[in-house]
């Protein structure tokens, strides 16, 4: 450091020193800018209060310390040298950087001015300017003309500027959009708007200087004669003393097309060009809105294409794609523009038909779309004959809203598909009743203690010749404590969506083989029994060693055991359950096949399964249709089936034989076995044994093979038989202490009396006086409704029941009720048809076989 270090009373500011001016006392405390004394060291003697301001240090911080303790490292040498210089008598300026006391830098213009007493430098005053502010600013203003060069001449967007209609500045992109040279004099930006579109940009002749910026959207006719879409933001200002219009404009031509794509993609199925869920449940909003605001109705249909997994799995997905594609164009070709058209899932689609009148007009469309599998579908190599399930809903008759129309829909569907291939079904209000039910039983089959409900049941299979019992069929029953006895086709789909078949298929087989073997050691006649096998339980590897174990642990011999499989498991899981097939043979166990014809083979394709399956099951479908009198080639369907099952060395079952009728053609036909109501419906354990202790039936004769009417002679009122029975609508209404609210099934009452009636239905209810149900039906003109529950049942065919049915009524109902039945009893006596009634003159086939198919307005 240049000088000497002097005695403590010459750095003192006193008379001695410094002569105690007032004037410059002030000058030196009140100055906007640093000052500080410093003596020959460099160190601080004496700061003014701007120093603690600017740099956050305390006055004890400042004082006694040297300015290196204040600067930017790098900024040390440069003020050592400075420092050096004014300490020899020159005056020094320098430009450095001050850090505060959080860290900041801040840059400072540096005086050092040499103090002198009798010549000698005897210390330095500093005035320290801070510049910080004007350093910043004028590197921003640098910083923000080159930024905003870079952006005008790079910006993707044509900037401009307009005074008196000309354009006195245009960016790079400008000129690149309207596709001219650069600065092309004279330009009228807005000659260059689309003719259509020039009516957009007159709001510009109300802008007023200061307003806020508007947006315009229109089209460009560019030089080439090319077209643009464009967005623009323009603003008006006061630029140079005139009025003067600013703005941008930005291409928007590919990002409309890119959002056009994403939003076709986002409400569109790829593969087929259809709409998708997204886009027909908004559609399906919108027209609920419309129905509600104009009382418009409106169906919905949902189509399922029948067996597609099936072609998928066996040909591929390119194969189904390709099959998907041609389907959705014949279907598109089926329908106007005002149709909304969805896929949904791999193999379903959603229709929205507007403002239909009735619902046969739906049905028309449904029929239309069956009419597709006339022709075929040529897919590379391939010949495809397809079919559809449909299922339809109808606004607002089945539902008020998009979620529950889609909701009725898909039940309907379900229902189509249990009739079979190539059907519809219109939603009834029956399927509340059915969708009630099976919530009640999905709830109960979790339960540990269902397997004590269950029972097994046993159907003869009769040689069709002799009439002697061959075998069994074990079916499963459920004695639900609240709904009665419930049949197999309600639960079954339940438990196996549950994941429990399994273990009910473990305990039917375990409970057959051991009553079989009870059976043989009672003395009766040793008999096989066939046991139906869930198709997710032949995918399991353990079912062959589970069956062997339980023929072992009840010494049950393998001969008498058969395992019954579905046709449409064994196309649909070919390998994997041809294998398990093997597998039982081996171990001696029959295989039969059951419900054959009743989903999707061909007689050819049953060539394939010769030396693997024992016994052929025809579906109950094709016996319903034999007799004397039919079209030839129903007949000959089913004789062709006996044939060349037998000629493949299996044995024929014939399912569901009703009639003696039936019985002489399959006779004649040389089917071995027959199975059905004719001679005995599934009965349980202990009423089997008598059949077998008899061991054949007799000759079933029209006699007695009709229907006994039970409890005619215990009636403590009397009863109108009705010559043509009344249509009913029927609801449950309470169950069980809770009152429920749900939709109505057709029914038919085939007499009425003061206590009660007989009806018939195919729905299946259990014998509770804890269900409460409803019957409406129309008798002289009045609609009569019925509160009562079912006191006795009878299954007269498959899926139709007769029931007993007792009213609760007070006296004065029934009083009122007497008045009109007598006025109903007096019309019969007289041979007079009774007028205004809901009498039908259809069979009880066809009434629940096309009410099905058409609910509505029933008792109209």
């Amino acid at each position: 450091m240049a000088g000497t270090r002097k005695d403590s009373a010459d750095i003192r500011y006193n008379s001695n020193t410094l002569s105690p001016d007032l004037f410059y006392q002030s000058l030196f405390d009140h100055n906007p800018d640093i000052i500080f004394y410093m003596d020959v060291r460099g160190v601080i003697v004496k700061s003014n209060d701007r120093f603690s301001e600017t740099l956050g240090y305390d006055t004890g911080e400042i004082v006694l310390s040297t300015v290196e303790k204040f600067l930017r490292s790098k900024n040390v040498p440069g003020y050592r040298e400075a420092l050096t210089k004014a300490l020899s008598g020159d005056r020094q300026y320098l430009k450095t950087t001050f850090l505060h006391k959080d860290g900041r830098a801040l840059k400072f213009h540096l005086t050092l001015i040499p103090a002198w007493s009798e010549n000698q430098v005897i210390g330095i005053f500093s005035i320290a300017e801070n510049i910080t502010k004007n350093v910043l600013l004028k590197h921003a203003l640098k910083d923000s003309e080159l930024l905003f060069e870079s952006l005008v001449n790079e910006a993707f967007l044509g900037i401009f500027i307009i005074q008196n209609g000309k354009m006195i500045y245009g960016n790079p992109k400008l000129y690149q959009l309207l596709g001219i040279k650069m600065n092309t004099a004279g330009l009228n930006l807005w000659d260059y708007v689309r003719q259509e579109d020039r009516d957009r940009i007159d709001i510009l002749n109300h802008l007023e200087i200061g307003d806020k910026g508007v947006y315009l959207s229109f089209r460009i006719i560019k030089t080439n004669q090319t077209e643009i879409e464009v967005i623009a933001h323009v603003k008006k200002i006061n630029y140079q003393h005139k009025e003067t219009i600013v703005g941008s404009i930005q291409d928007i031509t590919e990002r409309k097309k890119a959002e056009e794509h994403t939003k076709y993609l986002a409400y569109h199925d790829q593969l087929t060009g259809l709409s998708n869920r997204r886009h027909f449940e908004e559609k399906l909003q919108q027209e609920v809105v419309i129905g509600q605001t104009l009382q418009r109705r409106f169906a919905v249909m949902f189509v399922n294409i029948d067996r597609f997994k099936y072609i998928n799995d066996a040909l591929g997905h390119p194969i189904g794609d390709k099959l998907l594609i041609q389907f959705s164009k014949k279907l598109r070709e089926l329908f106007d523009a005002s149709t909304i058209l969805a896929r949904i899932s791999a193999d379903s689609f959603l229709l929205l038909l507007p403002d239909i009148v009735n619902t046969e007009q739906v049905i028309e469309y449904a029929k239309k779309i069956h009419q597709l599998s006339d022709t075929p579908f040529f897919i590379e190599d391939y010949k495809f004959f397809i079919t559809m399930c449909i299922g339809i809903s109808i606004f607002p008759n089945d539902g008020e809203d998009a979620e529950t129309l889609v909701k009725h829909a898909d039940t309907a569907l379900y229902k189509a598909k249990e009739l079979g291939q190539n059907k519809y079904q219109v939603h009834t209000p029956t399927m509340d009743i059915e969708s009630y039910k099976t919530f009640k039983l999905s709830s109960d089959l979790r339960s540990p203690l269902t397997l004590n409900q269950f029972e097994i049941y046993y159907q003869p299979k009769v040689c069709a010749a002799t009439h002697q019992i061959t075998g069994a069929e074990a079916l499963i029953r459920w004695h639900h404590p609240k709904w009665g006895n419930v049949f197999p086709d309600e639960f079954i789909p339940l438990a196996e969506e549950l994941g429990i078949m399994s273990q009910i298929d473990q305990w039917i087989c375990q409970t057959v083989c051991n009553q079989n073997k009870a059976w043989q050691e009672a003395g009766l006649p040793a008999i096989p029994i066939s046991i139906n096998i869930s198709a997710k339980r032949f995918l399991e590897t353990e079912m062959i060693t589970d069956i062997t174990d339980l023929l072992v642990k009840n010494r049950l011999d393998p001969g008498y055991l058969e395992v019954e499989i579905v046709e449409s498991t064994l196309l649909e899981n070919n390998t994997a359950v041809i294998a398990v097939l093997d597998g039982l043979r081996k171990k001696g166990i029959k295989i039969n096949l059951d419900d054959f014809g009743k989903g999707y083979s061909s007689l050819s394709y049953l060539m394939s399964f010769k030396g693997k399956i024992n016994t052929l099951k025809i579906d109950k479908s094709f016996i319903d249709d034999l007799s004397h009198t039919a079209d030839e080639n129903s007949n000959f369907i089913t004789k062709s089936i006996i044939e060349l099952a037998q000629y493949l060395g299996m044995n024929v079952v014939a399912e569901g034989v009703e009639t003696l009728e039936q019985l002489e053609i399959l006779k004649s036909y040389k089917c071995n076995t027959v199975q059905g109501y004719l001679f005995s419906k599934p009965v349980p354990a202990d009423a089997f044994a008598e059949l077998l202790k008899k061991g054949k039936f007799d000759l079933p004769t029209p006699e007695n093979t009709g229907t006994s009417t039970p409890r005619e002679n215990r009636r403590k009122y009397f009863r109108i038989d009705l010559d043509s029975p009344l249509i009913g609508l029927i609801t449950l209404i309470q169950f069980h202490g809770n009152n429920v609210q749900l939709g109505k099934n057709g029914i038919l009452i085939e007499n009425i009396g003061l206590g009660g009636l007989r009806f018939l239905s195919d729905l299946h209810f259990g014998i509770d006086r804890k269900m409460v149900l409803e019957i409406d039906t129309k008798i002289l003109g009045e609609i009569v409704t019925f509160h009562g529950s079912v006191v006795w049942m009878k299954e007269l065919k498959s899926a139709i029941f007769q029931y007993g049915f007792e009213f609760i009524i007070n006296e004065t109902e029934r009083s009122v009720l007497a008045q009109l039945l007598n006025k109903l009893s007096i019309l019969a006596k007289q041979k007079v048809i009774a007028p205004d009634c809901s009498f039908t003159t259809l069979s009880v086939h066809q009434f629940f076989s096309e009410k099905q198919q058409n609910p509505n307005n029933l008792l109209e």
